[in-house]
């Protein structure tokens, strides 16, 4: 893969599966620089929230594990300074790792991300040219079982394989990351991070539900509905943008 600037690949561990009502607990991160080397973040978070004992069966961390450690307020403007002028790649990351963290930066008041930043889903990728979760598309590129599935950095090093591999089985994929964005996203232009809205023609329309491919501005009704339900902050500040509804 060609890397004209770093690219962060990211996983988070978290309360639940909701991004604006659960927390994170874990984020890993391997920074792949352009000279090939490696940073490495592997970093404990107190989501301030009690962990449903079904999330630490998945992910294994327990409130015991998180209770001393800092908060995401006290780690954000450092991560997200780390995070700069990188893009950033993961795997299911457009649907979850990425709206959730920037649900967590909104809520503590640092802007995130930089309007330059691409990012890649290796899920996305998979789907283009095959189609399984992340345990068996590791066994289908490598040979090999996934041992320890659910620990971040595990999963990460896992996606970084099976990006590579991607990339070397499959000569259709570019190698960089802004043609590998549009690559995923196709004919759409990205809206909002959580991907539920798409733009065509300078036009906003739905990406999911009942009035997918319609117009946000021509389903006030829907907007009101999602405004007011559990959707993350930034795609409702797109459809306030489209309605042109000023922000409290």
């Amino acid at each position: 893969m060609s890397l004209p600037k770093p690219i962060v690949f990211f996983d988070l561990e978290t309360t639940g599966v909701s991004i604006t009502q659960d927390r994170i607990v874990q984020i890993g991160a391997i920074k792949v620089n352009p000279d090939g080397t490696e940073e490495i973040k592997n970093v404990l978070v107190n989501p301030t929230i009690s962990i449903p004992i079904g999330a630490s069966e998945i992910h294994g961390i327990s409130d015991e594990d998180v209770k001393d450690k800092p908060l995401f307020r006290q780690i954000a403007k450092s991560f997200a300074g780390w995070l700069s002028g990188c893009d950033l790649a993961g795997y299911n990351s457009d649907n979850f790792d990425v709206p959730m963290l920037i649900e967590e930066f909104t809520r503590v008041g640092v802007s995130f991300p930089d309007k330059e930043t691409k990012f890649i889903d290796v899920l996305k990728i998979e789907r283009k040219v095959n189609s399984h979760k992340l345990g068996e598309t590791y066994q289908r590129y490598t040979g090999e079982e996934l041992e320890g599935a659910h620990d971040a950095l595990i999963d990460i090093y896992a996606t970084i394989k099976i990006f590579h591999q991607q990339l070397k089985q499959n000569e259709v994929l570019p190698s960089a990351a802004a043609d590998l964005e549009a690559y995923c996203q196709g004919e759409f232009e990205r809206v909002d991070f959580a991907g539920k809205l798409y733009r065509k023609e300078g036009q906003v329309y739905w990406r999911f539900g009942k009035h997918m491919d319609q117009l946000v501005s021509e389903t006030k009704s829907y907007c009101n509905w999602v405004l007011g339900a559990d959707f993350p902050s930034e795609t409702k500040a797109q459809i306030r943008e489209v309605l042109g509804i000023q922000e409290q």
